[in-house]
């Protein structure tokens, strides 16, 4: 019996590597082993210099076959040393995996598979790169380094600072305007989790006092009332807490502390109103 190592089509090649079939062909174009000759792929010298070879199948025609240790290749090997996965991003900006899957989402960057998370062409072009788990066949997207320094990304994770009448304002992911930090945090949760909402709405009363932020469809205001919060003095605050307790409507309260895990506190404190996020 022979204890020749058995050599890997470009398919198998790409589970071994835990990326998907179609990228595995694209980082061999890259570099330029392999090429297109209308509508098959042939090798380069540069890739039968690397070992590649030809086999032929009645059942598939002529493919593409790679020495065994082709899967140590440091070419193919590093090619992911130097991307990010979405958590990665997340942690270059303080945010969880999950809000900066939804970003990038947002931004229309990936999209959802059935399960999983697939590249768009926009993303494409940005340098991300499509994989997919080799144990679980589940996509995910990779992202080049460089990408924490797009100005799209900064302007919807970091917001825009507006100047104007001497107050400050933060842009937010769907527009709009807010006052603070904290709110922005708030108004991009809510939007990237798909949730209704409006912001600085007037409260249905005869005092001329605004909600942070109003759900229309659950009929739920949420107030932010941490220290951030530089509208209006303490004694304004309770005036507001007061007419809220008064027109006994559904109220969610947040402080800084709650702001700081959005992703832990909001949903439970929404599951009170029977809203899951």
């Amino acid at each position: 019996m022979s204890d020749k190592p058995t050599p890997l089509s470009t398919s198998a090649l790409a589970k071994a590597l835990a990326k998907s079939t179609k990228q595995m062909f694209a980082e061999l174009e890259s570099l330029s082993w392999i090429k297109r000759d209308k509508d098959s792929w042939v090798l380069t010298p540069k890739g039968e210099f690397e070992g590649g070879r030809y086999r032929e199948s009645h059942k598939f025609g002529r493919y593409i076959i790679w020495p065994s240790d082709t899967v140590r290749h440091n070419a193919l090997v590093s090619a992911d040393a130097h991307l990010l996965s979405s958590a990665d991003i997340g942690k270059a900006f303080s945010l969880s995996r999950r809000r900066a899957e939804l970003i990038l989402q947002e931004i229309g960057w990936m999209t959802p598979g059935r399960k999983g998370w697939l590249l768009t062409a926009l993303g494409e072009a940005v340098g991300g790169s499509q994989r997919e788990n080799s144990a679980t066949g589940v996509p995910y997207v990779m992202w080049p380094d460089g990408l924490v320094d797009n100005a799209v990304l900064i302007d919807r994770v970091v917001g825009l600072e507006k100047g104007g009448d001497d107050v400050a304002r933060f842009l937010c992911c769907d527009g709009h305007q807010v006052c603070c930090e904290a709110e922005r945090h708030i108004d991009n949760w809510l939007y990237l989790s798909g949730l209704l909402h409006a912001y600085g709405r007037p409260l249905p009363c005869d005092e001329k006092l605004t909600a942070d932020f109003y759900l229309p469809q659950h009929q739920l205001y949420i107030e932010y009332w941490g220290k951030e919060n530089s509208q209006g003095t303490v004694s304004a605050k309770m005036k507001k807490k007061e007419q809220f307790i008064s027109m006994g409507v559904n109220l969610i309260e947040l402080n800084d502390e709650d702001v700081l895990n959005l992703d832990e506190t909001l949903p439970r404190m929404l599951l009170k109103y029977n809203i899951e996020t």
